[in-house]
Order: structure tokens, then C-alpha cells, then sequence
């Protein structure tokens, strides 16, 4: 068991607090994510985590969705194509996230969306801890 999920109700709130200890909490607009075992978060705080490319874009996934990552998505694809030439080089080449750039801060801005800044700062550290989580698969042969 390392990543349940509940419909964003009342009882799918007490369903993910029921799960067991040690478990990190993701509250969404319509869902809530438990991470529990090779998902916890690796990191007490979001702005403690450092991040490579595939571990921020899985963070995204878990947090968000197929919807969130899409987003996330569109933005460096834009960034990319129209952005200055640091975000460019950000974008394109980086391997290596921080909770407090100011490249994800504007990434932040961009997929706000109708969340409140509370939220979108929420969303975006979450992102991180559950990033910080994620292992990709490894294969034995």
C-alpha cells in the first residue's frame, strides 16, 4: 500500500484519516490522496525538498491528477517556446526544482487557476512532498 485515494466528501475525509500512521494527507477539490509507505514524503517541509525533473512532474500527478500535470505541462511548453532566455534554459535543461524559485513560483501563478493563493501555495508544496516521495519503478531485468 503506498497511494490511496477518496472522493473530496465527509466520509472520504474520515476514510484517509483512519489510514494508519506514518501517512501524509492531500486535500483537492475533488479528492483526497493518502501517501503512505514509498510515497511519504521524503522531507518534513516542502522548501526542504529538491527535485528532478521526473520527481516534480509525479508530485504534479499525485497532487493534481492527469488535469494538474496537463497544466503543468502547457506551461513549460510556453515557457519554452515564449518565455525569456533564463526560462528557456530553466525549462528546457534543469533537472533540479526548488520549492522557492521564483521559475516555479510563476508556474505556480500560471496554473492557479480559480484557487485561492492559499490554495495554489498549499497545491504547490504538496507537489513537492509528494515528489520528494517518488521512486520510479525499478525492473530486474
Amino acid at each position: 500500500m503506498a497511494r490511496l485515494t477518496f472522493p473530496n466528501t465527509a466520509q472520504g475525509m474520515a476514510d484517509a484519516n483512519a489510514v494508519a500512521q506514518p501517512r501524509h494527507i492531500i486535500w483537492s477539490q475533488a479528492r483526497i490522496t493518502v501517501l503512505t509507505g514509498s510515497d511519504m514524503p521524503e522531507v518534513p517541509k516542502a522548501t526542504d525538498a529538491v527535485l528532478s525533473r521526473t520527481q516534480f512532474l509525479n508530485g504534479a500527478l499525485a497532487v493534481g491528477g492527469q488535469t494538474l500535470l496537463n497544466a503543468v505541462y502547457a506551461f513549460i511548453a510556453d515557457q519554452i517556446a515564449n518565455g525569456t532566455p533564463a526560462q528557456k534554459i530553466y525549462w528546457g535543461y534543469s533537472d533540479v526544482f526548488m520549492r522557492n524559485e521564483i521559475y516555479i513560483r510563476q508556474a505556480r501563478l500560471a496554473i492557479k487557476g480559480a484557487k485561492t493563493e492559499q490554495q495554489s501555495k498549499y497545491e504547490m508544496d504538496n507537489i513537492f512532498l509528494a515528489g520528494s516521495g517518488y521512486e520510479p519503478t525499478m525492473s530486474a531485468g
